[in-house]
């Protein structure tokens, strides 16, 4: 996080940091998966033609090349003439290896702001299902993450903050709910259930852009992936009223911009963002705006496959 960047929190005692399962008990949980199934019905040749293509796309990109010059392996038949003019010349070997993208994470951040509800939500957690579908099957690792807050209006910090004598420019005055859908290291089939969670009536409340990007960012951080991608589903500016009422103008959006700019210019990390009814490139160097919830599943594929064939978009190397 760059350190001239004006922003702050009146308090981070009532933040949170919550696996889904921890939400919501295992039986509605199940619900909820459920009714996201169903909401694939009529889509499910589109998923499979998705998923197939994306998968055919990274695979290719899995291309084969050799290390010549060994000292055992297949013998380097094109090398062979040197051993007859020169009989003393030792035989030349060469190794199959794979040029491979495995080294890779992707992280989806998803926006699970009150905005969102609805068909966006719904399309939102379907695409999230079947990128980590595909990608497991590739061999890329994936983190499927939310965010939101806890409350409308500002919940405990701003009763902490009214009860303090409501100090001027108190900084961030909601609490955050960072949830964890599936872990990088989870498998699928383990973490699907909790993608219903994105379903659930009531979930879905405000959204403080910025400190999530930074959440996600240093997670993706501590991995030791050579390549880590994070993507962020947004439907438009960051919002919360609680924060929003009592700080200049722009605060939240202020924020989200640096936090930005700062990932984009020393980062490893490399960030793409998908905008659903709102132009996100405004924000993001790197982003599509779709108008249409349905364009989300194609988009999220066509944008992951460009990055895994920009290999220029590689950074940070080792680090």
């Amino acid at each position: 996080m760059p350190a001239s960047v004006d922003y702050k929190y009146f308090t981070n005692r009532f933040d949170e940091e919550v696996s889904a399962p921890d939400l919501c008990d295992a039986e509605e949980l199940d619900r909820l998966r459920s009714y996201l199934d169903s909401q694939l019905t009529g889509l499910q040749g589109v998923v499979t033609r998705l998923a197939n293509r994306l998968q055919r796309r990274l695979m290719a990109q899995q291309n084969r090349s050799w290390d010549f010059d060994m000292e055992e392996g297949v013998l380097d038949a094109a090398r062979l003439a040197r051993v007859i003019i020169s009989p003393g010349t030792a035989l030349s070997y060469k190794v199959e290896r794979d040029v491979e993208f495995k080294d890779t994470i992707v992280t989806l951040l998803i926006d699970n702001s009150g905005s969102m509800r609805g068909r966006p939500i719904s399309i939102a957690a379907i695409s999230a299902d079947i990128l980590a579908r595909t990608l497991e099957r590739c061999g890329v690792k994936t983190e499927i993450l939310g965010f939101t807050t806890r409350a409308w209006k500002g919940g405990q910090s701003r009763e902490a903050w009214l009860a303090d004598g409501k100090p001027q420019n108190p900084g961030r005055l909601n609490d955050l709910r960072h949830i964890i859908y599936k872990q990088a290291d989870e498998p699928w089939r383990r973490a699907r259930r909790n993608l219903g969670l994105m379903m659930r009536e009531g979930l879905l409340k405000e959204n403080i852009d910025g400190e999530a990007l930074i959440w996600a960012h240093s997670r993706l951080l501590y991995r030791p992936e050579e390549r880590r991608i994070l993507m962020v589903i947004s439907d438009g500016a960051p919002v919360d009223d609680s924060t929003l009422s009592v700080n200049s103008a722009g605060y939240l959006e202020a924020h989200l911009r640096s936090v930005i700019e700062w990932i984009e210019r020393v980062s490893p990390v490399q960030l793409v963002a998908i905008g659903i009814g709102h132009d996100v490139t405004r924000y993001y160097r790197r982003a599509v705006t779709i108008m249409d919830v349905e364009q989300l599943g194609g988009t999220i594929m066509e944008q992951l496959a460009e990055l895994f064939e920009d290999e220029k978009g590689v950074k940070g190397r080792g680090r």
